[in-house]
């Protein structure tokens, strides 16, 4: 059980380092693009930015990831459902804030 505890919190580890670049892309489609392109970027294609960032600057961190037992693919498989479920969470309450803002 405490293989499966370190090999979540490094999943995760991953996953935070990948957020802030995948929030950063969609506050642009926000100033730029309006509510809707901030909800589709935020879910899907500023995540895959972050990755294709990660696979330029930092290739050689997916070694560490590899030494403990995660394959690529399961990282990022991972990494990309986390996404879905804290953009669609992010994207509610920012629905509920719109809603009690009239």
């Amino acid at each position: 059980m405490d293989g499966f505890f370190r090999t979540s919190a490094n999943i995760f580890e991953f996953y935070k380092s990948t957020f802030l670049i995948t929030l950063s892309v969609s506050l642009l489609g926000l100033v730029f693009g309006g509510f809707e392109i901030f909800k589709i970027i935020l879910v899907g294609f500023g995540f895959w930015i972050s990755i294709l960032m990660k696979e330029v600057n930092s290739k050689k961190e997916y070694l560490f990831y590899y030494n403990n037992g995660i394959s690529k693919l399961k990282l990022l498989s991972i990494s990309f459902l986390m996404n879905v479920v804290f953009s669609v969470l992010i994207i509610w309450i920012f629905n509920q804030i719109m809603y009690l803002h009239g």
